[in-house]
């Protein structure tokens, strides 16, 4: 089944952006995180102060933070 959504010019652009970057249709990039998101668990939302600090710590794919926690 398919079906048309507006959305925000921008946000689109940059979401086919997002979707050429990792190899996939815009369909199959918006399917999969709608099915991820629909498959969460329900979890308490984060703070509006945690919010704003999410996601700004960028670390390599190989970190072991189990390893630097440990050394600690």
């Amino acid at each position: 089944m398919s079906f048309v959504i507006n959305l925000n010019d921008e946000l689109v652009q940059q979401a086919e952006a997002l979707a050429r970057q990792k190899g996939l249709t815009l369909a199959s990039l918006v399917e999969g995180y709608l099915r991820d998101f629909l498959n969460a668990p329900n979890v308490v939302p984060l703070s509006p102060p945690v919010q704003e600090l999410f996601g700004i710590l960028q670390l390599p794919p190989d970190f072991d933070y189990k390893t630097q926690r440990d050394a600690a």
